[in-house]
């Protein structure tokens, strides 16, 4: 899923992008045009700071992280 905040009066062109694969959470996100930063979390596994212990534990943390960004006023693009 792919989320932007575009607003022109806060210079504010940002996206955030997730995706939930088969043994990963990928968090891309930046300024719309430049290079993205990305951020890789792995499951399963025992280390809290490589990832989480099951998929479930993934798909709420995903959950929870597109609810504070819609929130913020970013919006969903196809």
């Amino acid at each position: 899923m792919r989320l932007e905040y575009i607003n022109h009066n806060e210079n504010a062109f940002k996206f955030w992008k997730i995706n939930l694969e088969s043994k990963k959470l990928i968090i891309s996100f930046g300024r719309i045009g430049k290079t993205p930063v990305i951020k890789t979390y792995k499951f399963p596994t025992s280390n809290t700071k490589e990832g989480f212990k099951t998929k479930e534990d993934a798909e709420k943390f995903r959950t929870k992280k597109i609810r504070e960004k819609i929130n913020k006023g970013y919006v969903e693009i196809n």
